[in-house]
């Protein structure tokens, strides 16, 4: 084959380039410390090099959600345990009161301190918010737990379901000697007070809407759906003290004003052996500070006003999931209703009530004391139907600490069941927490990881690149020496 001059010329000149591109390559790698500049250099790296920096992208955004996630649990651990500590303080104050002797000053300090305690549970924890966002409202973030000003122009009608193991036996004192200027002593011996025993429930609501009957039903033994028509019985339409809680053996009897349930002692027998005990009642007019229904129950709300209906039918079911890693999610919330019992209010103010009724108790017995002290030391007839009032407050006073006593005891119980729910609610939190915090470590391993393996795809090794950059060079300049002298001569140089 025949072989020119400028055969040679093409060839030296492609060559050259071909070195020059190397040179160029293994330069560009040895300033950039990368493999390549360019998708077209090397399309397999250029693809895993997406892949990696995609899937950096994520952990970072996955560890982010974490984080927020943390703060939320955080924020939401502290409230609960701040409930655990006001229970435990409240079973201890409880307990105190309900074994010791007390004067009306210290029955008024017990009052005050419980019901320190009752806002500061609902107030300051339950109604707790993060960053803006309420911690136990579920989907409603933007909701507080309570009304933030009285409320009387919503109706609300509330299904509330009843365990019915929380219906429990009642002493209450029934019947009062009330002064009267025609009364004799037998007159108050008649109208002696006594005690009496009951069942009942209270509902999480009191000053509840008057209807003429409620509707309860449950599921008998036999596994049958039964109805019971409850009779509404207010406390303004007692003829005698507490008839409100005096029902008859097959009556239930609903009272709107402290928001009970009193069931006779047959119809009593009857439901507890049953289950899936509910009942639906009214209420419209609201407090300051009482808990909002929707995030506890199901429940219907129409505007007075406006006829604006509004249902709630997810309390309990709201969980806000983070995805905190590739096609994992993980709920960060607890609802108010899986954690803070309502009940906790109501026995306070149950026991407030007890405490009041006291108190006009107390005055009363200040009244026949003073009147008898007033009396004519000569009109025998009444200074004995004074004496026998006295008595007979006396002896009422005596019945309605008793009561007092036993409600102080129950409210232990009270406390007790509401921490074992919170418990609960605190273990299932504290799980997720765990879990959370294992991803977080996962994530930040395979972070490591995929750092190293696109380091590894991406970056070149410096002392390669500089072994291949002087071998580029040396090769370039070897080329250029080589052309120099084939492009230097011609035919001319030989004739």
């Amino acid at each position: 084959m025949r072989v020119t001059n400028t055969m040679m010329r093409n060839n030296s000149m492609l060559n050259m380039q071909k070195n020059k591109v190397a040179y160029n390559k293994y330069l560009n790698q040895y300033n950039t410390q990368k493999k390549i500049q360019r998708p077209s250099d090397d399309p397999t790296i250029a693809v895993r090099a997406l892949k990696y920096r995609t899937t950096l992208v994520e952990i970072d955004q996955y560890l982010t959600n974490i984080k927020d996630a943390t703060s939320w649990m955080d924020a939401t651990e502290t409230c609960l345990k701040d409930v655990n500590g006001r229970l435990e303080d409240m079973s201890e104050y409880c307990t105190q009161a309900a074994t010791g002797t007390y004067d009306e000053k210290d029955r008024k300090d017990i009052v005050a301190q419980l019901k320190q305690f009752s806002e500061y549970i609902y107030e300051q924890n339950a109604n707790a918010d993060y960053a803006g966002r309420y911690l136990f409202t579920g989907f409603r973030t933007d909701e507080p737990m309570l009304f933030e000003d009285a409320q009387t122009d919503t109706t609300y009608t509330i299904t509330e379901n009843i365990e019915i193991n929380s219906i429990s036996k009642f002493q209450y004192v029934y019947g009062q000697a009330e002064y009267d200027a025609t009364s004799t002593a037998d007159d108050y011996a008649n109208q002696a007070s006594q005690f009496a025993t009951t069942h009942r429930v209270l509902l999480s609501y009191d000053k509840c809407d008057i209807q003429q009957e409620i509707s309860l039903t449950y599921t008998d033994a036999a596994g049958n759906v039964q109805t019971i028509q409850a009779v509404t019985k207010s406390v303004a339409a007692d003829t005698v003290y507490n008839e409100h809680l005096h029902p008859g053996d097959n009556e239930v009897y609903f009272v709107p004003e402290t928001g009970e349930l009193v069931f006779g002692d047959k119809i009593y027998d009857s439901v507890r052996a049953g289950k899936d005990l509910s009942v639906e009642y009214k209420k419209t007019d609201f407090a300051k500070h009482d808990v909002k229904p929707e995030h506890y129950f199901n429940c219907t709300s129409v505007n007075n006003a406006t006829g604006e209906t509004s249902k709630y039918t997810t309390a309990g079911k709201q969980d806000i999931m983070y995805q905190v890693n590739f096609s994992q999610t993980l709920t960060v919330n607890t609802e108010g209703v899986e954690a803070i019992n309502l009940s906790i209010g109501r026995t306070i103010n149950d026991i407030v009530n007890m405490c009041n009724d006291l108190d006009v108790m107390e005055a009363n017995l200040k009244s026949a004391e003073k009147r008898l002290a007033d009396c004519d030391e000569n009109d025998t007839n009444t200074i004995a139907a004074l004496t026998e009032l006295k008595n007979q407050i006396t002896t009422e006073i005596s019945l309605q600490k008793t009561v007092l006593t036993n409600a102080l005891g129950s409210a232990i119980t009270t406390c007790q069941k509401s921490q074992e729910k919170l418990n609960i609610a605190l273990a299932d939190h504290g799980s997720r927490y765990n879990r959370m915090k294992m991803t977080k470590v996962k994530l930040e391993q395979q972070e490591l990881d995929t750092e190293d393996a696109k380091s590894e795809n991406e970056d070149a090794d410096l002392g390669e690149a500089y072994i291949n950059f002087s071998e580029a060079d040396l090769l370039y300049q070897a080329t250029l020496n080589a052309t120099s002298k084939i492009l230097g001569q011609s035919l001319l140089n030989f004739i």
